[in-house]
């Protein structure tokens, strides 16, 4: 689903950008979230909680993604 795999990788940025960035990824994620629940009742925090699992996944499959590179290089 691409619209998932967006919203994954806007909190991925958000939790990896540097501090002066983290505002602008802040409301770029919230914006994708609320984008998704428009129409319906689940809040914000409900729908992070929904999707926390996937995003374990997916924070995992970059963050191996970005070792195997880094091996690469040496």
């Amino acid at each position: 689903n691409i619209e998932l795999e967006r919203i994954l990788q806007a909190w991925f940025d958000w939790e990896h950008c540097s501090g002066d960035k983290k505002d602008d990824f802040r409301r770029a994620f919230h914006k994708l979230l609320d984008e998704q629940r428009a129409g319906s009742d689940v809040s914000r925090q409900e729908l992070i909680i929904a999707l926390s699992d996937r995003y374990r996944d997916f924070r995992a499959a970059k963050e191996k993604e970005s070792r195997a590179k880094l091996s690469r290089l040496r």
